[in-house]
């Protein structure tokens, strides 16, 4: 695998941790937070547990890819 390769998978799993911390500070809001959070996004920005889940799957995909695993 090449370094850039190595580069992109550190900043795609620093990007999906991000966004799993997103995700639980969106779900610890009240329904109406939530619904407000949702009227106001652009039309295509999915809600941050959406995001969370894409990031993570992709990820993951990734690591099987180039049979890389997780330190921690």
């Amino acid at each position: 695998m090449t370094v850039e390769m190595e580069n992109f998978l550190y900043e795609l799993k620093k990007q999906a941790m991000q966004t799993h911390t997103l995700k639980d500070a969106y779900e610890s809001l009240t329904p109406g937070e939530q619904e407000k959070i949702s009227s106001l996004a652009p039309s295509t920005q999915a809600m941050p547990t959406e995001q969370a889940k894409v990031l993570f799957e992709w990820y993951e995909k990734m690591q099987d890819e180039y049979g890389v695993k997780d330190d921690e």
